[in-house]
């Protein structure tokens, strides 16, 4: 009568392990390849109906992984009929062999001493919905995607630093919603080197994207593809952040894009 209890002991202590695992095997601190985060909300609440793409990314990215993990939490407690616990967890992965079967490989994997050979793994044979690595001459992102020229003069703005709150608001600017190639005039004397860049709305991050900025003829600029055609109309706020944790938050309108659009409207 022991045999089934200490089974579902095993097959628990298996997948916590593999939990643990996938939440720390595979850091993706640039965010490569991410999808969005409504993307994740949507598979925790109908796995049988989300891409497979976004499935196999979770194999390969600890930080989507982690969200994942986050956004089951929250269903817990907001919907309590649902009872999402990493019970729902477990019963996700019987509906996605593919993850189990990923996640199992490479515990067993490293317990043996074999870890290098997963590096494989971080090449799913699906594509994520949504990519943030930049086109190659060899193999372009989305040849289909022409990206407009676009820039914003963020010179005036004031510095921040961490979560202390902007002294003043600037005026919102106007973007247009489609691919766009962003270039960013930053503050006067704002160093060289690599930021990070979201559009936010709240608490909610609908865009992220990772850039360097480089000093040209005495300005800062940060020149990137910014693909905002998914981001419904409406104000968000386009955040700017320094290695050294210096933001820049300019309010801007997302809005339908115009035949004529190349730079900032107030």
């Amino acid at each position: 009568m022991r045999a089934p209890q200490t089974s579902q002991r095993r097959g628990k202590e298996l997948l916590d392990f593999a939990r643990a695992y996938l939440s720390e095997a595979f850091p993706n601190p640039d965010r490569e390849g991410c999808p969005p985060d409504d993307a994740l909300r949507s598979l925790a609440l109908n796995p049988r109906e989300s891409e497979p793409a976004v499935t196999e990314h979770l194999a390969a990215c600890s930080p989507c992984f982690r969200r994942y993990s986050e956004l089951l939490a929250e269903l817990k407690v907001h919907q309590q009929a649902e009872r999402l616990s990493w019970t729902g967890i477990s019963a996700w992965f019987k509906t996605h062999p593919i993850l189990a079967a990923t996640a199992l490989t490479c515990a067993l994997l490293t317990a043996i001493g074999l870890g290098l050979v997963l590096r494989g793994i971080r090449q799913p044979n699906t594509p994520p919905l949504e990519t943030d690595r930049k086109p190659s001459s060899t193999k372009p992102l989305n040849p289909t995607v022409a990206y407009s020229p676009f820039s914003l003069d963020l010179s005036a703005l004031s510095r921040v630093r961490g979560a202390e709150p902007s002294k003043t608001v600037p005026q919102r600017l106007v973007v247009p919603g489609s691919a766009l190639d962003l270039t960013l005039t930053l503050p006067l004397a704002s160093r060289e080197g690599p930021y990070g860049l979201k559009l936010t709305s709240g608490d909610r991050t609908l865009w992220s994207k990772s850039a360097v900025a480089h000093l040209q003829k005495g300005k800062t600029l940060i020149r990137v593809e910014a693909d905002f055609r998914q981001i419904p109309t409406g104000n968000y706020n386009l955040e700017v952040q320094s290695s050294t944790g210096i933001r820049l938050i300019q309010p801007v309108s997302i809005q339908a894009a115009s035949p004529r659009s190349g730079e900032q409207k107030p």
